[in-house]
């Protein structure tokens, strides 16, 4: 799939600028603040087009800070030495300005979804069946994919499927964590049956848009989060050698090969103004660069518990193996002074460099940021297999070591990986290395049920306590998870709401 073209930004430039309903509190007045009326641009193909597009920019606006904020940062991956302390310390509370980024700008997304869907049968002038199966599939991937983000970091949230046309139905009570994965569930069933293996071309048919497979990945990845393994593997299968890894894994981030055999979704960046470029860069960058805010810093055993932050305590420095190539695409130190230690010398201190652009200009990169990548899907599968039965060598091992591979590493024998527990933990720092600073690190943790035991070592050298008053007995899993806490301003937006969060009272 080759990049997606201009022409996609540019309307979703105007559907962002007049499909503006459905913030924290906008989404109790869905009146449209633009030229065009809603009850007129979702009449036409065209029309209808425009809203489409209008539901990937919620992504664009999630993806440049504020979720790595509250996943990468509240990790044993990430630290920072400035003070937004809230996700690193774990002391989150329910005003966090992050935490409300994401719960709005979500529900954002959402309501563009649910416009689109309860207004395609108004549309006559389709000109094809296709066309209207692409737009329906489109939109229940992203519903699934906005509430997979909201279910993993809230628990229960308010379950709209609906156009909001008033108040009422906005102020909805909490829907259990079960109730919502059965809506993810049955918007990827349905996405994967409407949408296409490929796109044509034209508008509407652009490259960057989810294809049948990317639903598959994301089903794959939901199934993963649940532990339910049969489904992870009959998911992946679906995928599986249909995908091939890049040769070359700094291609994923830095421009050169998007919308590749190598990723199954991703936010897609790449207009020329704010709304359609990214931050990451200069978010990650060093201080002494243009711009620069290093917010987030790779956690380092050498830094021995300095710094202000839990920056020590199985880094992910320490977690690449020699040789693994991957280190010098996510990790450079610029040879820069450690501000941190200045009794180390330069080139010490290590920086997230994965998404560092000096080709754009500062603070816009028109790179797009990878959601699902094929990689994920060969260890989801791996992971699965493993949890069912152990076996010695076999297909698990052998998914396992392409991902080893194709980063420079010998394949792991049998002697090896010679137990599940043996196999277990080498697949997680696997997909430590592999997917460092790309938001899934927090997610694993949670899901695996281990974040505490994780985090308190790193936590140790503040003579902190993680907060497991804050962790809930996930209904599926079984497992501690822990949960952010609802933005307070909701309760005061929606009076249904219900509780908040256990810990945060």
């Amino acid at each position: 799939m080759m990049k997606i073209n201009k022409r996609f930004f540019k309307k979703l430039c105007f559907a962002t600028l007049t499909l503006t309903w459905a913030g924290c509190q906008n989404i109790l007045e869905p009146d449209i603040q633009g030229q065009i009326p809603l009850e007129t641009l979702l009449t036409t193909e065209s029309g209808m087009l425009t809203a489409v597009n209008g539901m990937y920019a919620p992504l664009q606006t999630m993806y440049k800070g504020s979720f790595q904020r509250l996943t990468d940062l509240a990790s044993d991956d990430g630290w920072t030495w400035r003070n937004e302390l809230e996700p690193d310390l774990f002391i989150a509370e329910p005003v966090f300005t992050h935490s409300q980024n994401i719960w709005s700008t979500s529900y954002q997304g959402i309501a563009r979804t649910n416009t689109v869907l309860d207004n395609l049968d108004k549309v006559t002038d389709f000109s094809s069946e296709q066309s209207r199966k692409n737009i329906e599939g489109q939109a229940r991937f992203l519903r699934a994919a906005y509430y997979f983000n909201l279910v993993r970091l809230f628990g229960g949230v308010p379950l709209i499927v609906r156009q909001i046309g008033s108040r009422t139905d906005a102020e909805l009570p909490r829907a259990s964590i079960d109730e919502a994965y059965a809506q993810i569930k049955a918007d990827l069933t349905e996405a994967y049956n409407l949408l296409p293996a490929a796109y044509g071309s034209g508008v509407g048919n652009e490259a960057g848009r989810p294809v049948n497979l990317s639903a598959a990945g994301l089903k794959t990845l939901v199934h993963l989060e649940l532990g339910e393994w049969d489904e992870v593997i009959a998911a992946a299968d679906l995928v599986i050698g249909k995908k091939t890894l890049q040769n070359n894994y700094a291609s994923y981030f830095d421009g050169s090969a998007e919308n590749n055999q190598g990723t199954l979704f991703e936010v897609q960046y790449g207009g020329v103004d704010l709304a359609t470029t990214s931050s990451l860069s200069t978010f990650l960058a060093p201080t002494s660069t243009q711009n620069g805010g290093a917010i987030i810093l790779p956690t380092d055993d050498n830094l021995n518990g300095r710094g202000g932050g839990p920056s020590s305590g199985n880094g992910i420095v320490q977690a690449f193996e020699t040789g693994d190539l991957r280190k010098e695409v996510s990790l450079n130190s610029y040879n820069l002074p450690n501000f941190v230690d200045a009794s180390k010398p330069a080139g010490s201190l290590f920086y997230i460099h994965k998404y560092y652009n000096t080709k754009d200009p500062n603070g816009r990169s028109t790179w797009n940021f990878p959601l699902i990548r094929y990689s994920e899907i060969l260890l989801a599968k791996a992971e699965a297999m493993n949890e069912k039965a152990f076996q010695s060598g076999g297909v698990a091992l052998d998914l396992l070591n392409q991902v080893r591979v194709k980063a420079g590493l010998p394949a792991l024998t049998t002697a090896l990986a010679n137990s599940q527990e043996s196999f277990r933990k080498a697949l997680r720092n696997e997909r430590r290395v592999e997917f460092a600073f790309e938001t899934k690190r927090y997610f694993d943790l949670n899901r695996w049920g281990i974040m505490e035991n994780t985090m308190q070592p790193q936590l140790d050298f503040l003579a902190l306590k993680f907060p497991a008053q804050r962790t809930v007995l996930h209904p599926i899993t079984g497992k501690k998870y822990y949960l952010y806490p609802i933005p307070a301003t909701e309760f005061i937006n929606n009076a249904k709401l219900g509780q908040q969060n256990p810990g945060y009272n």
